[in-house]
């Protein structure tokens, strides 16, 4: 059996439960939104809310009704929405566990090291296969979000734009984790998605005039977006899915940029571990 092959059945076993828990949630949200109109729910309150705005005053029973019979079908519904969401990015992000961290704490990497192979030839071979199975359980969560009928602010315009943000977030996230697997850091899946949910904040401000105009916030305007993780750009190249919208090639080459980095981040990692395996 192959290097790659062990390694995606490996993945498969060790996180299979966590995966079908994420998948039921998804399942969850698609039967939620197909059995209700949440869209039309979800207009019907920003109606009334423009109105109680517009006209100032008390709402009237009526406007008191709709908001009350409406609020557990939301309340239930964001709570599927956020956890279908974070599970799934949580899941890549653990995908790798410590595939180079843990191995080297225990010493059990020095059995690999007797291998002919390179241990960063090795170490890349495994990754390739969690890969795979991230990339397969991100699509069946990609086809399980696209069964459901969302409001627009909440999905993509387009089906498969959701699904290619969603792998794409997924296999970045993957990749992410393992790089700091690499570095020799422990619990790696944590550290990585505190990056992913602190890029999740930098990112308004990035492109909000929070930071100001001088010197120091137009440099950190022009660094940031090659630091954090690229949420806003993967928003943009999934615009592009839209017929009337122009590809955005920026986004596109600064998603490429991050994949590009992480990987290199993780192969320079290898490398120092290569040359002394063991944590001395």
């Amino acid at each position: 059996m192959s290097i790659v092959k062990a390694s995606f059945r490996n993945a498969v076993r060790r996180r299979w439960k966590f995966a079908l828990a994420v998948f039921v949630f998804g399942v969850g949200l698609a039967a939620l939104t197909n059995a209700y109109d949440v869209t039309g729910t979800v207009e019907r309150l920003e109606t009334i809310g423009a109105e109680l705005e517009n006209e100032g005053g008390e709402p009237t029973d009526e406007q008191r009704e709709a908001i009350a019979g409406s609020a557990p079908v939301l309340l239930l519904f964001s709570l599927l929405t956020v956890v279908f969401g974070l599970g799934t990015v949580l899941l890549a992000f653990l995908m790798p566990g410590g595939l180079v961290s843990d191995e080297r704490r225990s010493s059990a990497i020095m059995l690999w090291a007797q291998h002919p192979m390179p241990l960063s030839s090795f170490y890349l071979r495994r990754y390739l296969g969690i890969q795979i199975a991230t990339a397969t359980a991100l699509v069946i969560f990609g086809l399980t979000g696209a069964a459901a009928d969302l409001p627009s602010a909440a999905a993509p315009a387009t089906e498969i734009g959701g699904i290619t943000r969603l792998c794409s977030v997924g296999l970045l996230a993957c990749a992410v984790s393992f790089a700091i697997s690499a570095l020799g850091i422990r619990r790696a899946g944590l550290f990585g998605f505190i990056y992913y949910l602190a890029s999740g904040v930098l990112w308004p401000l990035i492109e909000g005039p929070e930071l100001g105009t001088s010197t120091a916030a137009e440099l950190a305007r022009a660094v940031l977006p090659f630091v954090v993780f690229p949420d806003a750009p993967l928003d943009d190249l999934v615009a592009g899915f839209e017929s009337a919208v122009a590809w955005d090639w920026g986004a596109t080459g600064l998603i490429l940029y991050h994949f590009a980095l992480w990987t290199g981040v993780a192969w320079l990692g290898l490398r120092r571990i290569e040359r002394r395996p063991l944590k001395l």
